[in-house]
């Protein structure tokens, strides 16, 4: 999971990334790797005591201004999804802003298109399928519809992918606070909620200031000033949500780990995800929900009242499945 980090000159799209990393001092130009907090692999890293610990990761990269220009859209491109960051600390217009960050993210796509479209003009006939695909796209970008809101079949998205067109990938959309002089964020969520986003609120300068506290008294503090999490934690949570990901979940004395995968995943693709050995010898999966186990976590007993599910490669896994794949080789 890779999330660009993208906004005009002054949003605090840096703040941000430095937040998300826990320290002031962290490298912009790197990409940055962060864990997912889940309490789930808490509570059976404490039961198995495990050699290993895996969680899931969202990794992001911090855009430079000029973010949508040739030179830095590299970093988009190779995303997963795109993060546009609004200065909401002056009284800014957040959706004159946003609209600007959705233009200049569609003319980079646009000359994407026109580009490919002036090569199969020179091309056979055998790529008139590719064309009128890219036409329609091109149709959408000019009358200001981002891909994303364009409705494509498995077969056109799967034709699409190497371009990796910005506007077509998933959009989270931050608005930056900052204490007093914060614009009201109504308009602005529907409208990012109009274009196919998702769009919360967070004040980076502060949760840049929380990483300074003691982790341990983190909770405390953020209570005393009336959030239920951080907005590290929210980024994470909608970053999850906005790729459509869910996790199951594996444990032993060796490992425990969380697996994210797309939402409606089969337990056949569950198990490719572990090893491509167990999708070719899947026999079936032993299935527990994670709810079941913090209840009784013990397998035995689950076994013996018949608490476990056994299921086969059609079953569609659920967040929080704590799977154990049945195989031979």
């Amino acid at each position: 999971m890779k999330i660009a980090l993208a906004g005009q000159p002054g949003c605090g799209r840096s703040t941000l990334f430095k937040a998300l990393s826990g320290s002031s001092s962290a490298d912009t130009s790197k990409p940055l790797t962060v864990h997912v907090p889940d309490e789930r692999i808490d509570f059976l890293a404490e039961h198995w005591n495990p050699k290993s610990i895996v969680t899931a990761t969202v990794t992001f990269f911090d855009v430079p201004s000029p973010a949508f220009n040739p030179k830095n859209m590299g970093r988009i491109k190779e995303s997963s999804a795109v993060a546009y960051i609004l200065d909401n600390y002056a009284l800014g217009n957040l959706e004159e802003t946003f609209l600007q960050n959705e233009s200049e993210l569609m003319i980079s796509d646009l000359s994407i298109i026109e580009k490919r479209i002036a090569r199969l003009q020179k091309e056979s006939k055998g790529k008139l399928a590719e064309a009128q695909l890219l036409r329609r796209a091109m149709d959408s970008i000019e009358n200001e519809i981002p891909l994303r809101l364009v409705e494509f079949t498995e077969q056109e998205l799967d034709i699409l992918s190497p371009f990796s067109l910005a506007s077509l990938k998933p959009l989270l959309v931050v608005s930056n606070r900052a204490g007093e002089g914060v614009s009201d964020e109504t308009a602005a969520g529907e409208l990012v909620t109009r274009h196919g986003g998702a769009f919360l609120g967070i004040d980076s300068g502060f949760e840049l200031e929380l990483c300074d506290f003691p982790e341990e008294e983190r909770g405390e503090f953020l209570e005393s000033m009336g959030f239920a999490e951080s907005g590290k934690t929210r980024v994470l949570s909608a970053a999850y949500s906005l790729l459509d990901l869910i996790s199951f979940l594996t444990m032993g004395k060796d490992e425990v780990r969380a697996w994210p995968v797309k939402n409606g995943s089969t337990a056949l693709e569950a198990a490719g995800t572990i090893h491509s050995d167990l999708a070719r010898g899947f026999i079936r999966a032993q299935v527990i929900p994670f709810d079941l186990f913090k209840t009784t976590p013990d397998e035995a007993e689950l076994r013996k009242t018949g608490s476990t599910g056994l299921h086969g490669k059609e079953y569609i896994v659920q967040d929080g499945d704590i799977l154990e794949i049945k195989f031979s080789v």
